[in-house]
């Protein structure tokens, strides 16, 4: 079955980035908040964060939150709810409230999602000398910077997010810094942009881990669609730590899932080479810099949006 789970549910403010977070390591493509207020006629915002599609949102005053998440198959909405249920019953004892909040799922055609993300992407500028552009426009004069074309399909990384433009803007800092073409590993390639973005860059090759075969296709096709396919390579298999040494590893995931996979991320990096973190929440950065910075990694610069904190980090040579 093609179709996709809607899931919605409605809890205390206090468990909103919680909830975000749990929705996103279930696959989520994207997290739509609904309170009071933040729409002022303009229709619903389709994105985990609204600032992206109009300016800052309005202040939610209210006690509660609606979330709305898309979750790829093989969720069912019977699943995806029991498991929910069961997460908010646990975060109970720390939010008050959690534990009682309504959920709702239902089946979702694909293409809905697809269909209004589409509608909404416009070429971005990022950092310096990048420009990501939808592969289905042609992309604007922007004298100076490198096209990046992009069909994410329904993976994950488009630029438009926080986290993945502070980790292009490191992947341009650091792969121009560095005194010969880098290698590079991307955890969570997702759509590639990330790996591509490198490659495009100047890195002598990239090589992209997802555990969502789909996006590993994606990725391979947006390689090609940016001529830079002979040089970057892509696997479903899960990170072991044994792919070899890179000099700049790249892990746009969350938390939880640095945190799970501290070990053989820290065993890719290679001395005197670099790591770029992110996806992770302001509130969970110290845990994560203690899993790192125990495996011999020091940080070097954070960058934040007051909600997400991406994280330049070295290992000594």
């Amino acid at each position: 079955m093609d179709d996709w789970v809607e899931i919605e549910v409605r809890v205390p403010v206090a468990a909103q980035e919680a909830v975000m977070a749990w929705f996103m390591d279930r696959g989520a493509t994207g997290v739509k908040e609904d309170y009071p207020g933040l729409y002022p006629g303009d229709g619903p915002v389709v994105s985990g964060d609204p600032s992206e599609w109009g300016g800052e949102p309005p202040q939610n005053l209210g006690p509660d939150v609606i979330l709305t998440a898309w979750l790829p198959p093989p969720a069912t909405p019977q699943g995806e709810a029991e498991a929910l249920m069961m997460y908010l019953h646990e975060l109970e004892a720390v939010v008050l409230g959690a534990g009682r909040a309504p959920v709702e799922a239902v089946w979702l055609p694909q293409q809905d999602w697809n269909s209004a993300w589409k509608a909404s992407w416009e070429p971005l500028p990022v950092g310096r000398h990048l420009i990501v552009c939808p592969s289905w426009q042609e992309p604007p004069e922007a004298p100076g910077r490198t096209v990046l074309r992009l069909d994410p399909g329904m993976a994950f990384g488009t630029g438009t997010h926080f986290t993945t433009g502070s980790c292009l803007e490191f992947v341009e800092e650091v792969v121009e810094a560095a005194k010969v073409p880098p290698t590079v590993l991307d955890v969570g390639t997702g759509s590639g942009i990330l790996a591509i973005a490198a490659l495009l860059l100047g890195a002598k090759s990239a090589m992209g881990i997802d555990v969502d075969a789909d996006a590993v296709q994606e990725a391979r096709e947006n390689a090609e669609r940016n001529e830079v396919d002979a040089r970057f390579s892509a696997t479903a298999q899960p990170l072991s730590g044994r792919e070899g040494l890179f000099d700049l590893v790249l892990a746009n995931i969350i938390a939880q899932t640095i945190l799970h996979l501290a070990d053989p991320i820290a065993a890719s990096v290679a001395p005197g080479g670099a790591l770029v973190t992110s996806g992770v929440l302001k509130c969970h950065q110290d845990e994560v810099a203690k899993a790192l910075t125990a495996r011999g990694l020091n940080p070097v610069e954070a960058r934040t949006d007051g909600t997400w904190v991406t994280t330049l980090w070295r290992r000594p040579a």
